[in-house]
C-alpha cells in the first residue's frame, strides 16, 4: 500500500469514527511532527504542527498537507 493510500485510509477512519475523539500522531524519534483529528462539531480535519492548528473541511486538502509535511521531514 502506498503512503498516499495509507494516509487517505487514516483520514477516512478519523472521519468515520469522529464520535470517538481519535487523534493520529506522526512522530520522528521522540517528537511529534503532526497531530491529526477530525472534529464532528466543525465537520473538519484539525491538523496541528508544533503550536499552530489548521483546519480543512475536505479530505483532499488535508491529505495534501499531510503528504507535504511528511515528505519534508523524510531523511535525505
Amino acid at each position: 500500500m502506498s503512503r498516499n493510500c495509507e494516509l487517505l485510509t487514516i483520514l477516512q477512519t478519523l472521519q468515520t469514527f469522529s464520535d470517538c475523539d481519535i487523534t493520529q500522531s506522526f512522530s520522528e524519534g521522540d517528537s511529534d511532527i503532526l497531530l491529526v483529528s477530525f472534529s464532528k462539531e466543525y465537520d473538519s480535519f484539525i491538523i496541528t504542527q508544533h503550536d499552530s492548528q489548521i483546519s480543512y473541511h475536505d479530505i483532499d486538502s488535508a491529505l495534501a498537507l499531510l503528504e507535504h509535511v511528511l515528505l519534508m521531514n523524510e531523511p535525505s
